[in-house]
């Protein structure tokens, strides 16, 4: 992540941006993964977090939000670090995932419009 404008950043201006550098080919994979399931190693992202991923009742939308958030809470998730009611589900989702896929996963959804 490098910041948009470097002085704002600085400055903690919070409408600052950042830019978020992933991978060659990563948002391309990660659609594939959160549409499709990747041939098994993982579900639809949709199926839980709605069209879009705009997020459906309770679930919460993935659309648009920070990248390094997602693939922090992804990660956590996929080593029990995070606990909590929708965990159970989550931890299904993410057993067969690997770093590449999760950070493919995380900028996809990142690139999303919310």
């Amino acid at each position: 992540m490098v910041p948009q404008d470097e002085v704002g950043a600085k400055a903690r201006d919070p409408h600052s941006g950042f830019l978020a550098y992933v991978p060659p080919g990563s948002i391309a994979k990660g659609e594939a993964l959160a549409t499709t399931g990747g041939g098994g190693k993982t579900v639809p992202c949709a199926i839980c977090h709605g069209e879009g991923l705009k997020g459906l009742g309770e679930v919460p939308s993935l659309a648009s939000r920070d990248p390094t958030y997602l693939t922090r809470q992804l990660m956590d998730i996929k080593s029990g670090n995070r606990t909590g009611a929708w965990i159970t589900l989550m931890q299904q989702v993410v057993a067969k995932l690997d770093t590449d896929d999760i950070v493919a996963l995380a900028a996809y959804a990142a690139s999303r419009q919310p």
